[in-house]
This record gives structure tokens, C-alpha cells and sequence, in this order.
């Protein structure tokens, strides 16, 4: 969250009670439309008609003021929608997380979040974006615009500048999507420049004068403003109307004179001094000035309508009416030029002592100090870094001296997290070998705070390239020497560290670092890191063969992701496709279905790659089983399409999209197409982890072609490697493959005994489509398999789920009361000679749910004893 939220900035301007009715602007404003612009040069009452048309409307109004600094579109967006939840405090809730996260969705996806959250909301609102000519970021100028087209219709925008901005103004007016005001409608009338003169200004004024007053300012407000002042000190009225001609900007310039030369020489110093201030406070007034009695001042000046704002009710807070703030600048830099620096130096100080450190940079770059601004970017880097602020960060190093930079290492180390985080890689590069260089030369020792951001910079960087030794190293020694406070950074380290692990195959330690992650990452800080970690641990159960524990720490995911409000961040898509594929392989097509779609769907909320190819590859697989080739298809192209359009790292663990493209044409017998597929990937001995699942494909083609013998040899390599890692969720597919291979050779007492051997690994773990996904061969096999009491109830279980019935199920049938799955498994174990803690403990339950299933199974088969129990499922072919 942004360290220094400015809520002057979210605060509507009061309507002054002695005001100009302004009826015919409040119709046009009441004509509201997705966009009004409100356009007019300074001084023509554009805030000021919006602070008086907002209590009039009946419509829940928020306000943001924008400046300079809100040029970050991270920055911009998290002030408009805390702006919006001034409205209600949980709009946006979901939005802004995504925000606040260390790698943010891009802001089209915050952006849909939003334009969701605003759809369910009742009641029309409107925000005001006051002086929106201050925004120059392309980026905002872009999102505004996709939020604008997708806008809820009880949405509307309006936005005040001194120009049109750069929107699609043309199609907004030809689809009657924009109201606009403009300097025509702004200007006073003559009965409201009259109204104003004589009512709201008190000085009695003549029909001529007023005439004449309403022509030579054109109706400018600012203009008429600034003449009832200085009328105020001149006893002749009409004489003064006729002493200045010409235009707006030559009226001003006398005008200001005239007000300005009367007032005491403190009053116009102090509103010198204080205009290098957006925002005035009675102690920051003081500390620039080194004068006390600010706050009289202020009050006095907003009491005589000296162009002062207020900012809140307890009148704390002010603003300077923009075009006076400009012409007391300008007048500061003629009569006291040398003191402006001290007066920004004065500001900056002021604002680092009161936590503001934005405003402290700002004001330290104006007054060119760029060693104390060096210094104060340095202590405000980590949190924006955290925050994303990249744009605003990069844009204030760049502003400062390379040379200034260099000299203080860790700043150019979070230089080189910019850069890094923003994609600029070899820019980070260059910037790390420099900051490296320089300390040499200069034989400076570097802090182990400093040396632990170059390592876990050049941690990633390793990961990149392939060398997974100096990955594990370099993440190590940046652990080591990386403050505990830089808590994200160190878990992303780790994350990276725990990716080395599981890309060279220890899974043990890359297992241990995740579970560690895991349950240190609870805060919204650090909802990323966790919730990928997530989905690296699962994926990993999974080749270990451990589904139900797999199963267990996506349930554990989803309660995490309640919890904390996670639902809709780009980054729970990986816990909800994790999910959707263990419903998936537990035959589960429903839930599976609703699961991989909503992870599918944030993943395309936040632009996720690796979401989005994992998502629709099994996706595929789902709609495979179901028989929906066509959509299997579909889903697959998708995950291609998204692996050439974006950049998806080569050893992040997501299942090969291509692969499975083969995998499906095998299915759909294109054999040809498959194999121009393994001309590409030539089979290299031993096999590594990594592309296991390529090879199994291979030896599937080598299945389909009918090249039984060299499917077996292939096999059996992929067999040995995996049962030596214990990559036993691996190892059952290669069984399963095995044993088919060794039926299609008419090879039965090896084919059944290599089944039995997968199904003793995947009895128990919730397997069921690794088997039923090969059709017929393995339907035949399992037959066999309860025919010959191999696995017999786990065998039935996975035949009930195809439909198919066999003896041993016929006979369960004849039960008065059938015995469930979950019966069969225990009753299985009951005749192994298993006790109820094994069983326990083989099953998952406890040993009370055990002993209630005996109960059951005993009533069942009219038994009293375990012995009793085995021997009767026996006579009815259960066993």
C-alpha cells in the first residue's frame, strides 16, 4: 500500500455559502453520461461549479485531485479507487490487492476486477478527476480509456483540465457517451457576473459598470474575482472599469498588481514563500517561512477570498488557487530567486520528518539538492518496489546524476530491481556489472545488505541461463546476507532457490522450502509468492505420486485464499487450476470443470501465462475424457497460442503444451502428425524429469505404430529412472503403459503383475483417470485383475466408475444392502491382514472411522468377526 496516502487529495472543495446560482450548468452536469469534460483555461470556476453541483445532484460523489506525482499508473489507479471507497469501503477491494502486489496484473486486469466490482454496486455514482491536464503517463491515458469502454452504466466520470485530454473524445460524442462543458458555458452571463459583483462581492455596482466589467473579462471568472478586489481599495468604481483593456492575460497582470500591491508586506511574502507548496498546512507553512501565526494567516486569506481553498472541515489544510499559486511563483522567482532553494530544502525536510517521503524527493529535486534526494529514494525504494511504483522510482533515478546513483550502491541496487521487475533485463545487467566496477575502483566494501541484493539478483539471473549450481548458491549466500525486514525479497529468493531444487531433481529440498514459504506467507504482501509456491508443491506431490496430500494442500490453498479475500487476484488461478486437475484425475468432471475455468479466467484477468497454459492443457485433458474432442482441441490451441505470444520461462513446472498436442493426436490417431512431432525431440539417454512426460509420449506413438519392442525398451528406461527418484506418480502412468504393452504381446502374468504393481501405488492417493484415460486395453486388464483378486476392490472401483460391471461386482449386488467403495477398500485390507491402525493409515482415516466401517461391514455381510468377514466376501466373489 502506498506509505503516504495524501487524503487532502480525496477531499471534495466546500461550496461557498455567498455563491452565483448556476442552474443552466447544473441541468448540463445532471445530463450525465459515462465521461463529462469540463474544459477551460485557469480561472474559469471549473472546481468550483463541481463543488457547488455535487450537494444539488442526489448522486454519492468522490473527488480526486491530481498531480505531478500521479504519473504512476500503479500510483493513479490505487488513489482512484481509494477515491471510490470513500463511497463504500470495500468497492475495489479485490482491484487494489492486485495493485498492491510485488508482481501486479496488468492494469487492463486490475481494471476488469474493478469494472466487475462496480457492475454489483446499487446505487449511480460519479467520480471527479479534477485537473486531469496534470496526467502526461500514455499508460493512464490508455487505461482510462478501457475503463471508459467497459464502464457500468451507473458509473460516470467526469474530468476537469485546461485542455482536451488525449481520449477518444470523437467516439465518445458519436456513440452520446460525453457531456462537455466548455470556456462558452463557463463564463458568467451578465446577470451572474451582476450576481456576483453586487450580491456575492457587495459593491453596488451600476448596470454599465457591470457591462462593462462583464465585456473586458468575457465573462472569466478569475478576472472578475481579482477587479471586485481591487475595486475594494478605489473609491471611483467606474473609472477603474475602464482602466485596463486587452486580453485575459494582460487583464491578470494588472489585476494582480492592483490586489497584490495592497496587501501588508507580510501577508505577500507569506504567499510567496508558501506558493513551491501543492498543499498548505499551518507547521509546513511555518517550517518553510521560519514565521509562527501561519494558520491566522490562512484563515484570513480564505476569509478574504484570496484565491485560498480548504481542504477539510477543521480548516488544517489548504490550496492555493492554481493561477494565483503560479503568478506568486512567478513573482517569488523576481523579488527573492536565491531563497527558493532553501524554501524547498525547508519543505523537504518538513515532509521526511512527517513521513510524507514522496513529497520530501519532490521538493529536494526542485531545490537540486540531488544528495539528499539520493537519500531520501533510497529510504522510500523497498516499499515502492513492494508496491510496483516502478514507473515513479525509475523516473526519479533517472532524474538524478548516474555518478550520484553509483556512489551509493544499494540505491543502484534498487535501480537494478527496477529495471529487473519491469523486464529491462540486460539494462540490469549492465547496471550490476557497473555498480561491481565502480566499487572495485573505488575499493569500497559493500554492505552484506548491498552483496545480498547483487546475489539474489544474480540468482534469477542464473535461473535464466540454465546454471541451476550458481542459482542454488548465489539464492543461499542472498539469504544469508539479505535483512529480515526485506521479508518479500527474501521469499521470492527462496521461491527461486526452491525452483533450483526441483529443476536439478531434489525434491526433498525443494519440497521443504516450499512448505516453508507457505506457511510464512499469509499477509497480502506476499500473496504471489505464496500462491505460486502453492501450485510448485502440489505439482510436485503429484509427480511424487501423493495426491491426497497434493489434494489436501490445494483445500488448505482455497481456505487461505477465503480467508484473506483472494478470490479474484490473478495469482489464485494457480491454486484453482491445481485443483480442477486432481477433481479431474479423481473423475470428478463437474467440479474439475469449475475450477480450471475460474483459474482460467484469472489468468486472463492478469495476463498469466503460465495460468493460462497449464489451465487449458489440462482443460484438454478434462474435455478429452468427456469425450469432447472438439473441445479438447480448442483448449489445447489456446495453451499454444499463449506459449508463442508471451514470454513463459522454460523451467517454470508446467506440463508441455505440445506434448500433449501429441498426446491428442494419438487419441485421434494422426499418427503422422506425431510423429513429425518426435522427429523434432530425438530421444536422449538418461531422461531427466524435466521432459519425462515427452518421452512417455513417444513410447505411446511407439504403443499406437504397433512398435511393441521398442515401446518396452523405452518404457523400461523411464521406468528405472523414475522408480529410482521415487517419482511414483510418474512411475504409475510408465506401468500403466507397461502393462498394456505386455498384454498387446499376449505377455498376461507380466501385464497383470506390472498392473498390480501400479495399482498397489495409486490405491488409496484417489487415481482414477491415469487408468480409465487408456480405454479398452486397461478395461480388459482390470477385469483380469479382479478376476485374479489383484487390488480386486480398487480394480471394481475403477470399472464402476467406467460403468462396467464384473462377477465380483454381481455378487455385491446380491447384497440386501450393497457395501459402498469406501467399504470394499477397507475390506480389501482386511484381508491382508492389515490392522486397523495400518489401515488407518494406508486409507488416510482415523482409526475410529475405520472401526465404524467394520461395523458396517459386519452388518452388511450378517458377519460377527474379521475372519468371519474375509470368508464371506470370498463365497460372494468380492475377494
Amino acid at each position: 500500500m502506498l506509505s503516504s496516502l495524501l487524503a487532502t487529495k480525496l477531499y471534495i472543495p466546500p461550496a461557498r455559502p455567498n455563491r452565483v446560482p448556476r442552474p443552466r450548468l447544473f441541468d448540463q452536469l445532471n445530463s450525465l453520461r459515462p465521461l463529462t469534460l469540463v474544459t477551460a483555461p485557469a480561472g474559469f470556476g471549473k472546481t468550483t461549479v463541481l463543488s457547488e453541483w455535487i450537494p444539488t445532484s442526489g448522486i454519492g460523489a468522490t473527488w480526486l485531485s491530481l498531480d505531478d506525482g500521479d504519473n504512476d499508473p500503479v500510483r493513479f489507479w490505487v488513489y482512484f479507487i481509494t477515491a471510490l471507497q470513500k463511497l463504500s469501503a470495500d468497492l475495489g477491494e479485490n482491484a487494489l490487492v492486485l495493485l498492491h502486489s510485488p508482481n501486479p496484473a496488468p492494469i487492463a486486469s486490475v481494471l476488469t476486477t474493478l469494472i466487475n466490482d462496480l457492475a454489483s454496486f446499487p446505487d449511480e455514482i460519479v467520480i471527479i478527476l479534477d485537473d486531469y491536464h496534470l496526467i502526461k503517463s500514455r499508460d493512464i491515458h490508455e487505461s482510462l480509456t478501457f475503463l471508459l469502454d467497459h464502464l457500468p452504466r451507473q458509473m460516470h466520470i467526469i474530468l476537469t483540465a485546461r485542455a482536451d485530454p488525449p481520449l477518444p473524445l470523437a467516439r465518445l460524442r458519436a456513440r452520446n457517451h460525453l457531456t462537455e462543458l466548455r470556456v462558452q458555458d463557463l463564463r458568467f452571463t451578465v446577470d451572474e457576473v451582476a450576481s456576483f459583483l453586487n450580491k456575492v462581492m457587495d459593491l453596488s455596482l451600476s448596470s454599465q459598470d457591470i457591462a462593462a466589467l462583464e465585456t473586458r473579462t468575457e465573462g472569466w471568472i478569475a478576472g472578475l474575482q481579482l477587479a471586485a478586489l481591487s475595486m475594494q481599495g478605489h473609491a471611483d468604481k467606474s473609472a477603474f472599469t475602464q482602466a485596463f483593456t486587452g486580453s485575459n492575460r494582460f487583464v491578470l497582470d494588472y489585476l494582480v498588481e492592483e490586489v497584490l500591491g495592497h496587501l501588508p508586506k507580510d501577508t505577500l511574502n507569506f504567499l510567496m514563500h508558501t506558493s513551491i507548496l501543492e498543499r498548505l498546512t499551518a507547521s509546513l507553512c511555518e517550517a518553510v517561512t521560519g514565521e509562527t501565526n501561519s494558520q491566522g494567516m490562512l484563515e484570513e486569506l480564505e476569509r478574504a477570498n484570496l484565491f485560498v481553498i480548504r481542504l477539510d472541515d477543521e480548516r488544517k489544510w489548504f490550496r492555493y488557487h492554481h493561477l494565483f499559486g503560479d503568478l506568486s511563483r512567478y513573482r517569488l522567482n523576481q523579488a527573492f530567486p536565491d531563497r527558493i532553494p532553501e524554501l524547498h530544502l525547508n519543505a523537504s525536510q518538513w515532509y521526511e520528518q512527517a513521513g510524507f517521503i514522496d513529497q520530501a524527493v519532490q521538493h529536494a529535486l526542485a531545490a537540486q539538492l540531488v544528495d539528499r534526494a539520493a537519500m531520501l529514494v533510497e529510504k522510500v525504494a523497498p516499499a515502492m518496489i513492494q508496491r510496483s511504483e516502478l514507473a515513479r522510482l525509475l523516473n526519479w533515478l533517472d532524474t538524478l546524476p548516474n555518478d550520484v546513483v553509483q556512489s551509493r550502491p544499494l540505491l543502484a541496487l534498487y535501480y537494478c530491481w527496477g529495471l529487473f521487475l519491469s523486464g529491462q533485463i540486460i539494462q540490469a545487467e549492465t547496471w550490476l556489472q557497473s555498480i561491481e566496477t565502480v566499487s572495485a575502483r573505488a575499493e569500497v566494501q559493500l554492505t552484506a545488505a548491498a552483496q545480498g541484493h547483487i546475489a539474489a539478483i544474480r540468482s534469477y539471473l542464473m535461473l535464466q541461463t540454465g546454471d541451476f549450481a550458481s542459482t542454488i548458491n548465489l539464492s543461499k549466500q542472498a539469504l544469508a546476507q539479505l535483512p529480515e525486514q526485506d521479508v518479500l525479497l527474501r521469499e521470492m529468493v527462496a521461491l527461486n532457490l526452491a525452483m533450483a531444487h526441483y529443476i536439478k531433481g531434489d525434491f526433498q529440498s525443494a519440497s521443504q522450502l516450499l512448505t516453508q514459504i507457505i506457511a510464512r506467507g499469509q499477509a497480502d504482501l506476499l500473496m504471489a509468492n505464496t500462491l505460486s509456491s502453492i501450485y510448485v508443491k502440489t505439482y510436485l506431490l503429484r509427480i511424487q505420486g501423493r495426491l491426497q496430500e497434493a489434494f489436501q494442500l490445494c483445500q488448505d490453498g482455497l481456505d487461505l485464499i477465503a480467508r484473506r479475500g483472494w478470490q479474484n487476484v490473478p495469482a489464485a488461478g494457480f491454486v484453482y487450476i491445481a485443483f480442477g486437475d486432481l477433481l479431474r484425475e479423481r473423475n470428478e468432471h463437474g467440479a474439475a470443470t469449475e475450477y480450471l475455468e475460474k483459474g482460467i479466467e484469472l489468468g486472463k484477468e492478469g495476463a498469466h501465462p503460465h495460468i493460462l497454459i497449464i489451465g487449458h492443457v489440462w482443460l484438454s485433458l478434462l474435455r478429452q475424457a468427456e469425450g469432447d474432442e472438439a473441445g479438447s482441441h480448442t483448449a489445447l490451441q489456446s495453451a499454444l497460442l499463449v506459449g508463442q505470444q508471451q514470454q513463459v520461462s522454460r523451467f517454470w513446472p508446467i506440463p508441455h503444451a505440445a506434448s500433449y498436442q501429441a498426446r491428442l493426436w494419438i487419441a485421434q490417431g494422426d499418427l503422422m502428425a506425431v510423429e513429425r512431432w518426435a522427429q523434432t525431440n530425438p530421444v536422449e539417454l538418461p531422461v531427466s524429469h524435466l521432459y519425462e512426460i515427452d518421452y512417455i509420449i513417444m513410447a505411446r506413438l511407439r504403443i499406437a505404430q504397433g512398435d511393441l519392442g521398442g515401446a518396452e525398451g523405452l518404457l523400461s528406461h523411464l521406468h528405472d529412472g523414475a522408480a529410482a527418484a521415487e517419482r511414483n506418480g510418474s512411475l504409475i502412468e510408465i506401468l500403466v503403459l507397461q502393462a498394456i504393452t505386455f498384454a498387446a504381446q499376449k505377455r498376461n502374468e507380466e501385464a497383470l503383475s506390472t498392473l498390480a504393481y501400479a495399482l498397489g501405488l495409486a490405491e488409496g492417493q484417489g487415481y482414477i483417470r491415469i487408468f480409465l484415460d487408456e480405454g479398452p486395453p486397461m478395461v480388459e486388464l482390470l477385469h483380469q485383475a479382479v478376476a485374479q483378486n489383484l487390488h480386486a476392490s480398487y480394480a471394481m472401483h475403477l470399472l464402476n466408475a467406467l460403468g462396467e460391471k464384473s462377477p465380483a461386482a454381481a455378487a455385491l449386488q446380491a447384497l440386501v444392502e450393497p457395501l459402498s467403495e469406501r467399504e470394499l477398500e477397507v475390506l480389501h485390507l482386511l484381508s491382508e491382514g492389515l490392522s486397523n491402525d495400518e489401515i488407518a493409515r494406508k486409507l488416510f482415516l482415523s482409526t475410529g472411522t475405520v472401526k465404524v466401517h467394520l461395523k458396517h461391514i459386519y452388518g452388511k455381510l450378517a458377519v460377527n468377526s474379521r475372519t468371519q468377514a474375509v470368508a464371506r466376501a470370498r463365497e460372494l466373489n468380492l475377494l
